[in-house]
């Protein structure tokens, strides 16, 4: 078995045929996805990642904010997070997050 890592299967592209999508992997032999919910923590793409998850029982969420934006990260960005981690047992992992200095879309000190 397969197992898909790192996946955005939530984006709008995939909203006419999202469940062949998931199909067609299947078939390919990948037994669990990680659909990654990253971007502004305000924008609803946290809750669209777990949408997804909660949909389909071989699909499951990781959620955190992406170092391009973590200049968008305050309190309640936070409360947020941490509503859907402890709301959904489809989240799995903080996904998304870490230190990124290559691109420097947010200051290095607002992503530590």
């Amino acid at each position: 078995m397969f197992v898909d890592s790192h996946a955005h299967i939530d984006g709008d592209e995939y909203d006419a045929d999202r469940a062949e999508v998931i199909e067609r992997a299947r078939e390919a032999g990948v037994g669990a996805i990680l659909n990654v919910g990253t971007g502004d923590p305000h924008s609803g793409s946290l809750e669209r990642a777990v949408a997804v998850a909660e949909q389909f029982e071989d699909v499951f969420a990781a959620v955190g904010v992406h170092p391009h934006d973590a200049k968008l990260f305050d309190g309640e960005a936070a409360r947020r997070l941490n509503g859907i981690v402890r709301e959904s047992p489809r989240v799995i992992a903080w996904g998304e997050i870490g230190l990124d200095y290559h691109y420097d879309h947010s200051p290095r000190e607002t992503q530590r």
